[in-house]
């Protein structure tokens, strides 16, 4: 009887342990290369090394595990925005890069995340090959540098080539190869780095007639990525000169805009001739402009083209040449004026009988061209006792022209006009009109501008707005006429939402899109100065307060428990605003369990199952709630562990990040066999083409004694009794497994506690071939704390040695029938009826297949 109810229960835990639990899963991600490859290595067993040939085109592909879906984001040399490749690609899984630059080599990372654990992030460093070509330049020694290279000189001939990897020089005089030693008149020096790149060196020492000769620089990189060497030829003559060129311009150019500007550059000298070409200080030439042999013609110039045009003359002989002009092209611009009502009083009215002082500012090119007139009532206005104009003030700024009204009277009320000219004519003036009249009751005291004033509305100061929704920071702005308004920062030294650290307003308005918690602060509207009054800045204060949901951790936790034991899932409250947290609720599903205020003097809430069943095993929420949302922890609760790698998060197992390589997750159906046809299994434990397993995948590049790797998620360690662990819990760790090849390695079963830097040694080991089935493992383990399971796979020494993995287990208690293996460290001793069941029980599932 004993026998049929150990048949009829060991077939029902096979049944029940198909289900894997694992639903939540942190991201892994490897990244693989497709594409012009010239070769791939490795390096450091942590890095792949992709090198490519400049303009071929560069795909790498982000492989990416992990449930939710992992959002993915490449970036280079660890995020650098300097180097900006395709928006499209940054956030695809393969990234793309047509015709490659040499600029764009360098370290490439794919990070995966979904919110479960630590970002996952891999990088390939990208090495982009190339080879320009090479450039000979001559050179005499200092000293004896003259127009013409003469007699008993001695000359340097330097070759340089731009080029990754590191390039190779040659030299040749017509077809003889010259080489350190072949001839007394010359030395040949090792190439050494410049700012120009490699440079080799050729030294003539006291020029000879058969020195006067055709003098080639081949430079090579050995072919690698199949780039071919490049040459280059020079030919040094009794005649060759370095080169020098004159500019028949005038320094500097004054212009109107809409003219066409000329610029003439001729050579004086140079053997060979000289090259010409143009550069502007304005880093590139204008899109209009035309060169045609050394004459630099700009149709039509404007402003923005204006700067310092340069006629540069080479021919790779000494130094090059360059002769320099600038263009001046006239502009006026940016006329304002402001009011000072009296600047020896603190007043902001203006009075019958004071002074006023009226400025106008613009901006001139060139500014020494600048002139001012005034006008009043569109008459000329000349300078006077009671109306002083001054122009030329050393207190004043730059382009400003002052009008001062001395014992202000009835009769000075009118339309005064500053008018801003240029000598050389040809521009269009500026004139700014400021008007004078009477509109004040009393007969002593007018206005005729408004000062500014700010208020804030009542009821906009505190605002109080919630996270990501969009808001309006508000100032009543008032004046004649009415000020630009600048936004900034009142409560620390911060940048605006923009970037900068002060925004304009025009309406006294500041709107912020998708608010964020760290906007909450003091804004300061303030009055600018110009156009209007001349007074201390008016400035108000807004008050930002922005809300956010608590946020809480955990965000997700497995949790595992056996059969009868308590469970206590507490959610904690890392930072909310408003601080005062309303209520929190449990729920089990939707279900709700339990609800309350949340204790203001605590910053978690707990719940606790006493004693679990299978009832209670499900997925668990915590919401804590304030004003402007909810955070929510979740629980994932459940009893024994059983994975059968059906599904892509594999059970929230992760590849370790300090392996040689990683295990791979594949079906019957999808793997690609032919190139091992004689190793690995032929379907899942269960015997399904269609089922997961996992395993390890030894051909190339992998090599013999590489590790992967595949670790569990942490299991907790629950006391039976309150007072903590006495004696350490036994559980029973299983697997099955496939060592089919005759180059199988080892499979390492390894126990890591939390806290653990290393492992003290495998639980359990197996090495070489097994041949064509799966076999069952079972270990016995006594954690003392929170524990993960790592399974190790080890490449043996060929390619037939594919070792794979599945229906991974973890029970509470003692291992009751491990099958033999002698290299067990944990075996524990069982009665004759249960190893007669297992006997049993394998043999019926023998026969099934």
């Amino acid at each position: 009887m004993d026998l049929i109810i150990c048949v009829l229960g060991l077939l029902a835990l096979i049944v029940e342990g198909i289900r894997c639990q694992g639903v939540y899963a942190p991201p892994s991600v490897r990244i693989i290369h497709s594409g012009h490859a010239c070769n791939v290595e490795e390096e450091r067993h942590t890095e792949r090394v992709y090198t490519i040939r400049e303009g071929e085109t560069l795909e790498l592909t982000c492989l990416v595990t992990g449930h939710p879906r992992p959002q993915i984001r490449w970036t280079k040399t660890a995020g650098s925005v300097s180097d900006r490749f395709q928006d499209s690609s940054v956030f695809n899984e393969t990234l793309h890069i047509a015709k490659i630059l040499r600029t764009q080599g360098g370290r490439y990372y794919c990070k995966a995340e979904n919110g479960l654990g630590s970002p996952a992030i891999k990088s390939i460093r990208v090495d982009v090959y190339y080879l320009d070509d090479p450039v000979v330049t001559v050179h005499q020694s200092i000293g004896e540098a003259k127009e013409q290279f003469y007699y008993e000189r001695t000359v340097f001939l330097r070759c340089v080539a731009n080029s990754n990897p590191p390039v190779r020089y040659s030299w040749h005089r017509g077809r003889e190869v010259l080489t350190q030693g072949s001839d007394k008149g010359v030395e040949i020096y090792e190439p050494f780095f410049t700012q120009q790149g490699e440079t080799k060196i050729l030294k003539l020492k006291n020029l000879r007639p058969q020195d006067y000769a055709n003098y080639s620089c081949i430079a090579s990189v050995r072919n690698v990525c199949g780039i071919p060497d490049r040459s280059v030829i020079f030919r040094l003559t009794n005649k060759t000169a370095s080169p020098s060129i004159k500019l028949l311009v005038e320094d500097p150019i004054v212009v109107n805009p809409g003219q066409t500007v000329s610029l003439v550059c001729i050579t004086t000298g140079g053997e060979p001739p000289p090259l010409l070409t143009w550069v502007s200080s304005n880093d590139s030439l204008p899109q209009r402009s035309v060169v045609k042999g050394g004459t630099l013609t700009l149709p039509a110039i404007t402003s923005d083209e204006a700067g310092v045009y340069s006629c540069v003359a080479s021919n790779n002989v000494g130094n090059p040449a360059k002769k320099s002009t600038t263009i001046v092209v006239r502009a006026l611009k940016k006329g304002r004026f402001w009011i000072t009502p009296d600047p020896y009083h603190n007043d902001d009215n203006i009075q019958i009988g004071r002074e006023v002082k009226i400025s106008c500012q613009v901006e001139a090119t060139p500014p020494e061209e600048l002139t001012f007139s005034w006008l009043k009532n569109g008459r000329a206005l000349r300078s006077s006792e009671r109306m002083v104009i001054t122009q030329t003030d050393p207190d004043i700024s730059p382009g400003t022209t002052n009008l001062d009204i001395i014992d202000l009277k009835f009769t000075d009320f009118g339309t005064y006009t500053c008018v801003a000219a240029l000598k050389g004519g040809g521009i269009p003036e500026i004139s700014i009109d400021v008007n004078i009249s009477s509109t004040t009751v009393p007969p002593l005291f007018f206005s005729f501008l408004v000062p500014p004033n700010l208020t804030v509305p009542r009821g906009k100061s505190p605002l109080v707005a919630r996270e990501g929704d969009t808001v309006e920071l508000e100032c009543l702005v008032s004046g004649k006429p009415k000020p630009i308004i600048l936004w900034s920062r009142a409560d620390k030294e911060a940048p605006m939402p923009d970037g900068s650290m002060q925004m304009e307003s025009y309406d006294g308005v500041l709107r912020i899109v998708n608010v964020s918690r760290e906007m909450t602060g003091s804004y300061r509207c303030q009055t600018s100065q110009y156009n209007g009054f001349n007074v201390k800045p008016r400035e108000a204060v807004v008050e930002l307060i922005v809300q956010y949901p608590p946020t809480v951790e955990p965000v997700y936790m497995e949790m595992r428990q056996g059969l009868g034991r308590p469970v206590v899932m507490t959610c904690r409250v890392l930072r909310a605003h408003p601080s005062r947290v309303l209520r929190f609720e449990w729920l089990l599903s939707n279900r709700l369990l339990h609800a309350g205020a949340f204790d203001a003097q605590r910053d978690e809430t707990e719940y606790t199952i006493r004693s679990l069943n299978r009832d209670g095993w499900g997925e668990y929420t915590c919401n804590v709630i304030n004003e402007a949302g909810a955070g929510k922890c979740t629980f994932q609760v459940t009893g024994e562990f059983h994975c059968s790698f059906e599904e892509e998060p594999i059970c929230m197992f992760t590849q370790d990040k300090n392996d040689d390589f990683d295990w791979t997750r594949h079906s019957a159906a999808t793997r690609d066999t032919k190139y091992t046809p004689n190793t690995g299994p032929s379907g899942d434990r269960s015997g399904s083409k269609q089922g997961f397993y996992m395993y390890i995948e030894t051909s190339r590049p992998r090599k013999e004694g590489d590790q992967a790797r595949l670790v569990s998620p942490f299991f907790n360690v629950a006391p039976k009794n309150p007072y903590g662990i006495t004696n350490p819990p036994a559980y029973c760790f299983g697997f099955f497994y496939h060592m089919y090849g005759k180059h199988i390695g080892t499979l390492n079963a390894f126990l890591k506690q939390k806290g653990q830097t290393t492992s003290e040694g495998p639980a359990w080991s197996l090495s070489g071939n097994q041949g064509d089935r799966w076999k069952q493992a079972k270990v016995s383990i006594h954690p003392t704390a929170s524990f993960q399971v790592v399974l190790e796979g080890i490449r043996g020494p060929g390619i037939e040695g594919d070792i794979a993995i599945d229906d991974v287990t973890l029970e509470e208690g003692e291992c009751r029938d491990p099958p033999p293996n002698l290299s067990s460290k944990s075996l524990s001793t069982s009665s004759h009826i249960w190893l007669l069941c297992v006997t049993m029980v394998m043999t019926l599932l023998e026969g099934q297949r």
